[in-house]
């Protein structure tokens, strides 16, 4: 179903961008997938319910996502007529990749056995944007003891290990093709 919730998500984009509202919309959909995600349950159950009928699952539309800007209320709409409401966190994650693309910007998590100071984060932050030509990033810093020394970097799907956990496991490969 991730197709499903790319094609919503990229209409919604589309349509954002050419309004000049993506950053309202942006704002006002991570707020809702805040809100709707610990209740996906929920909402797969009213999209299964074969006893909700498209005007039920509407008027619950209407009621909760109501104030939502009126693009919004139009896809949980269409969602809702689909019975894809349970997609909702699934189509924010797809609109946010398209919505980072456009900025050039990207989440990154930076593993570290301490708690890295300002400093060090903006020095790894320069490193980073430079080798991804990615303009800005919003960096999380992880404690993971088990990498002994060093950090490891993850930015989307490309992961930057110099930690030295991953030093010994090269030179413990290295070691078994000498045998």
């Amino acid at each position: 179903m991730a197709n499903v919730a790319k094609k919503y998500a990229k209409a919604l984009f589309d349509t954002a961008k050419e309004k000049a509202l993506l950053d309202q919309m942006y704002e006002e959909f991570s707020t809702i997938d805040e809100a709707v995600r610990p209740e996906v349950g929920k909402l797969k159950e009213l999209d299964t319910d074969p006893q909700k009928d498209v005007a039920q699952r509407q008027r619950f539309v209407a009621i909760i996502f109501g104030h939502a800007h009126q693009y919004l209320q139009n896809m949980f709409m269409v969602l809702a007529s689909n019975r894809h409401l349970t997609y909702t966190h699934e189509i924010f994650l797809a609109f946010e990749t398209l919505y980072n693309a456009y900025h050039n910007q990207d989440f990154a998590i930076i593993e570290s056995v301490y708690e890295l100071s300002e400093d060090e984060i903006a020095s790894i932050d320069s490193i980073i944007r430079s080798r991804t030509k990615l303009s800005k990033l919003m960096i999380t810093n992880e404690i993971n003891p088990d990498l002994i020394g060093g950090i490891r970097v993850k930015v989307g799907t490309k992961v930057m290990d110099a930690s030295i956990k991953n030093d010994l496991a090269k030179l413990e490969k290295q070691f078994i093709r000498v045998k």
